[in-house]
């Protein structure tokens, strides 16, 4: 049953639409190339330049809740990250996850987590309202996000575990990924916290305040 309903509907390349993968042979080489910066001295990796076919993957995951597409990413994450490792998911807004109907970047953070064993830390919030970064230039990322992100009540710097691993499915200037570090370390005892950053995709590889190697 399962081949003839391959031949009636055969699955399209999520990236790039042709039929007969999920990920075809071209949209695949896309992906595995570790891609190293530092943002805020915390080493930074990604495993894929932004591109057409990405931004589909990235956008279905996001705005259409594709677990496909969602499984992608993780694994892009995933080969990064090992079981002793804690992720802290860089926070959907409350307005993102109202509009959706699901919190995206928690779930691609638990899917990461069943992946590799890890553990996870959902302990950052957006403390007030922001707007979509999509819309803003580059300097404007950076304010639209400066003291954007707090600890959720309860949490503390001093609660939080070791090997902290902040995780994000795509980083575009860094803003995000700058803040959340920011807040971490922020918090008594947490100096020297995360020991690293991980994206599943990036847009460029020379970032603000980040030093390629």
């Amino acid at each position: 049953m399962g081949e003839i309903l391959q031949l009636l509907f055969p699955e399209r390349c999520v990236g790039c639409g042709h039929a007969h993968a999920l990920l075809c042979k071209r949209c695949s080489r896309e992906w595995g190339y570790p891609i190293t910066n530092t943002i805020e001295d915390v080493p930074l990796i990604s495993s894929a330049f932004y591109s057409e076919s990405i931004s589909h993957i990235v956008l279905k995951a996001k705005e259409n809740n594709d677990r496909r597409c969602r499984r992608i990413l993780a694994n892009a994450i995933a080969s990064h990250i090992s079981e002793t490792e804690t992720l802290i998911p860089i926070p959907s807004s409350p307005s993102s996850i109202r509009r959706r109907g699901f919190d995206h970047a928690l779930l691609l953070a638990e899917e990461v987590v069943r992946l590799t064993g890890s553990s996870l830390w959902h302990g950052l919030r957006v403390n007030r309202k922001i707007q979509d970064q999509t819309k803003l230039n580059h300097s404007a990322r950076f304010a639209n996000l400066s003291g954007a992100y707090s600890f959720l009540s309860g949490n503390s710097g001093n609660e939080l575990p070791p090997n902290v691993v902040v995780i994000d499915d795509l980083v575009t200037t860094g803003a995000s990924m700058r803040e959340a570090i920011r807040v971490i370390r922020s918090e008594k005892g947490a100096e020297m916290l995360p020991i690293k950053a991980i994206s599943a995709c990036i847009a460029s590889h020379h970032l603000p305040n980040t030093i390629s190697p």
